[in-house]
């Protein structure tokens, strides 16, 4: 898409006129008002934020029957609210349900506070179904999202969405960016997944709400902080798993009330010794980790502030391979000590929404790869320390005006202070040291991305148009190291338009066109030292990526029923590819490359019963240029999940996976065979301050690769976790 072609669309719907909306009420199951709370219009048709008196005021007014999606003050996103008719005097009242029976899961339909393309495909991952599958790392969160993937092994695994990994898929959490300078992208591998209580996913174009990293979509991680309205309580959880995996985790948390808001303090650990496979141990896929967050959350000024800071640390995380035996990579270091603020509030003037927020990042991350001693070869060892700060900075205003709904949002985003360097350590075949050699690879390097955008939606009959722009403006310098002084800049357009109309029965068709632009990561040009799979050289002569992403989507509702299919066609211009030769790693631009996929996923709930989730998805790359596979594509497969909510004093699940054998793969990867693995789990409350839950993975013991990659190990075996945990006060979620 050009997007001086959505401009008109921007001009025209930009009218004046007086904004239809309606009024209403958000209260707790105490029928207090939650200031601060966020309502959405599920299908992107506008949001507000509640004032101290639980009021919001939304426009442009949706017509009934509507679906409401509530996220409380702490930013944890609730069940769907069905409206069917409006009131005919006073405000609509939205009584929220107690907290134990929220946060499971919701699919598709457009999120609460993340700003997508409506095509977009939307999952949230509730604090409930993190805690029923026990997910080791993110990229496990994404097992129930269709073409959803992974790069590499272990705990330094890598999410990935519709095929667009390696800086392609942007990571969020909280409110800032989880960037590194690894070639297959960021992982959040100090992240524990239990300590966060929600995670959105969005597959689909994102550049022009978030700019570079969004081709493939978002995956956003929050960290949960109590409004103040929850009482004192100590939160407790302790897990260990046997068999496939031995893990042994815990966690405390402390929170309540706190100077007219909401306060916690916790702590976590973990330690994961080396897995079993079906077919045996496998060396080097151990880690540790540990970490600390404390958070404050208050209503002021007639908005709510969320303030936050975390610090994460990995020690010794290792990169399984088939040639652990003789060359070991792993990671001695990951740290992260991260700190964000949030503002946001509804009612000024016109404007139902304004927020801003800021981010900031150090990051250090220590490669060491040990190449062991042979009878010709002595040993040799090398240890790459990188590190860097990161910043943030976004700021989004949204209302009505008529029909339309307008957001206008400026997004700055920045790594400063990058530093790299190999410390090489030569024996000799008797073992003492021979010769350390130190090489500055990057002495100094940073990049700025400045962004400014704008989206718009109006109903035009019985559809609906959308659209959105952003400009950005990229510039990356680099002081010293291997390839010396060098800068590089571009300013690039991104933009989407889209039309959607209901074709009555509950089905609902959606078109889009989007053109997106990303920029290099600063050691894809200017790195040059080992990696977690060899040794890599960074081009400085790299040409930025752009995007021409087509897609549909068809959404079916039906009471509890639902059905979603999704159809699309990515064309990826100059891409950056990362290729092998003699043994080594490079990068060059590969002309055009597509991506083309399809996605369905559906579900049915029985009240009172239980739940069935279901997704599949197929997708298919290649190089235009000669034909060849691209790498990063998932095996066509899906899944079949049964579960019965934690409303009641147990609950349980089954899940079956099943994926085709990959016959195409990408350079550096290697075929796959199909396999199918077989999850279950259960949990029962004791009492109101004690669980216990058990969940199996891999029941079947089915032996498969974890990764398409050619030096991919096999996936855990059979493995049994037990946890036991607890809220010590009142109880008012789980």
């Amino acid at each position: 898409m050009k997007p001086r072609l959505a401009v008109p669309l921007l001009l025209t719907l930009l009218v004046c006129g007086t904004p239809l909306a309606f009024e209403g009420r958000v209260v707790g199951p105490d029928g207090e008002p939650l200031a601060g709370a966020r309502v959405a219009v599920l299908g992107g048709r506008g949001s507000a934020v509640a004032d101290a008196t639980g009021r919001f005021l939304l426009s442009p007014d949706p017509p009934v029957p509507f679906s409401l999606l509530v996220s409380r003050p702490d930013g944890v996103a609730l069940r769907p609210i069905r409206v069917h008719e409006l009131p005919v005097t006073g405000p609509l009242e939205l009584r929220l349900e107690p907290y134990l029976t929220q946060s499971v899961m919701v699919l598709s339909d457009a999120p609460v506070d993340v700003e997508v393309p409506p095509a977009a495909a939307f999952t949230l991952v509730g604090r409930a179904d993190l805690e029923q599958r026990r997910p080791q790392t993110l990229a496990d969160v994404l097992s129930n999202v269709p073409a959803a993937s992974r790069l590499e092994e272990g705990a330094s695994a890598v999410p990935a969405l519709r095929g667009l990994p390696r800086s392609r898929t942007l990571l969020l959490l909280d409110e800032g960016r989880v960037t590194a300078e690894r070639r297959a992208g960021p992982s959040a591998t100090f992240l524990d997944p239990l300590t966060i209580e929600e995670v959105e996913v969005i597959r689909g174009p994102g550049a022009v709400a978030y700019g570079s990293d969004a081709f493939g979509g978002v995956v956003r991680g929050r960290t949960r902080i109590p409004d103040g309205s929850d009482p004192f309580a100590i939160r407790f959880g302790a897990d260990m798993a046997t068999l496939g995996e031995d893990t042994f985790a815990g966690d405390l948390e402390v929170a309540g009330p706190l100077l007219g808001g909401g306060a916690m303090i916790g702590g976590s650990a973990r330690r994961l010794d080396d897995y079993e496979s079906s077919e045996g141990a496998v060396d080097n896929s151990s880690a540790r980790f540990s970490g600390a967050r404390a958070g404050w959350q208050a209503p002021v000024l007639g908005g709510s502030l969320r303030v936050l800071w975390r610090e994460d640390r990995g020690r010794d995380i290792g990169k399984p391979s088939i040639d652990s035996d003789e060359v070991r990579s792993y990671y001695p270091e990951e740290n992260s000590s991260r700190g964000s603020a949030q503002y946001e509030r509804g009612g000024l003037g016109p404007w139902s929404r304004f927020s801003v927020a800021v981010a900031w990042d150090r990051y250090t991350l220590l490669t060491e790869r040990d190449q062991y001693e042979t009878e010709s070869e002595p040993r040799k060892d090398t240890l790459a320390d990188v590190a860097a700060k990161d910043w943030g900075l976004r700021s989004e205003a949204e209302r009505a005006i008529g029909p339309a709904r307008l957001v206008l949002g400026l997004d700055a985003s920045g790594r400063y202070g990058l530093h790299a360097t190999n410390l090489t350590t030569s024996y000799t075949l008797d073992g003492s040291v021979a010769e350390e050699e130190l090489e500055v690879a990057v002495e100094s390097a940073r990049r700025e991305d400045l962004g400014a955008f704008a989206s718009v939606a109006a109903p035009a009959g019985r559809t609906r148009l959308s659209a959105g722009l952003r400009l950005d403006r990229v510039a990356s310098r680099n002081e010293g190291g291997v390839f010396g002084n060098r800068e590089t800049s571009a300013t690039e357009p991104s933009g989407f338009a889209a039309v959607g109309a209901p074709l009555g029965g509950g089905l609902d068709l959606t078109l889009q066109v989007a053109r997106g632009f990303r920029d290099p990561l600063l050691s894809d040009r200017y790195y040059v030292g080992i990696s977690g799979r060899g040794f890599v050289t960074g081009n400085p002569d790299l040409e930025p990526e752009t995007s021409l992403q087509i897609d549909a989507a068809a959404r079916w509702r039906s009471g509890p029923a639902r059905i979603d299919a999704y159809a699309y066609r990515y064309r990826i211009r100059d891409l950056i590819e990362r290729y092998r030769e003699d043994g080594d790693y490079f990068f060059r631009n590969r002309g055009e490359a597509e991506i083309r996929g399809i996605e369905i996923e559906g579900g049915y709930a029985w009240p009172r019963i239980g739940a069935i989730e279901a997704g599949l998805s197929a997708l298919r790359g290649e190089v235009l240029d000669d034909g060849t596979p691209t790498t990063d594509i998932p095996p066509r497969g899906g899944f079949v999940q049964f579960r019965r909510d934690a409303d009641g004093r147990w609950w349980w699940l089954s899940r079956v996976a099943a994926y085709a054998r990959d016959e195409r793969p990408g350079p550096t990867e290697t075929i796959v065979p199909g396999y199918a693995v077989v999850d279950a789990g259960a949990g029962f409350r004791l009492r109101d301050a004690i669980e216990i839950r058990v969940y199996g993975r891999n029941l079947l013991d089915h032996a498969y690769r974890a990764t398409a990659d050619e030096k991919a190990v096999l996936a855990p075996g059979r493995t049994v976790e037990l946890t036991v945990r607890g809220v010590l006060g009142p109880r008012r979620d789980g």
